[in-house]
C-alpha cells in the first residue's frame, strides 16, 4: 500500500464514522492497485447508492468525490462532505 493510498483510506475512515452516525451503511473497499472508495447505502431504500472516493489535487489538498466525479467536499470536512452524501442518498416520500 503506498501513503497515498493509505492516506485516501484514513480520509474514507473518517468519513465512514460520520455517515454511519447519520444510519447510513458504508463498505470500505480498497483493493490493491485501485482507488480506495466507500460504498455507501442508504439502508432504508438499498437500492440508493453512492460511491465515494478521496483525492488530492495538484496542490496536496485533499477533497471527497462522488463517483461521477461530483466534489463534495473537503476532507478536513468531513461533517459536510456527510451531510452531501446523505443529501444524494435521501429519497423524499409522498
Amino acid at each position: 500500500m503506498t501513503a497515498e493510498h493509505g492516506e485516501a483510506v484514513d480520509h474514507l475512515r473518517r468519513l465512514a464514522a460520520q455517515l454511519e452516525a447519520h444510519s447510513f451503511q458504508v463498505r470500505l473497499k480498497a483493493p490493491a492497485g485501485l482507488f480506495p472508495r466507500l460504498h455507501v447505502i442508504n439502508p432504508m431504500v438499498p437500492a440508493r447508492t453512492e460511491d465515494v472516493l478521496a483525492a488530492h489535487e495538484a496542490d496536496g489538498e485533499w477533497w471527497f468525490w462522488l463517483s461521477w466525479a461530483g466534489r463534495i467536499g473537503h476532507a478536513e470536512d468531513v461533517a459536510t462532505a456527510a451531510e452531501r452524501v446523505a443529501s444524494v442518498l435521501h429519497v423524499i416520500r409522498r
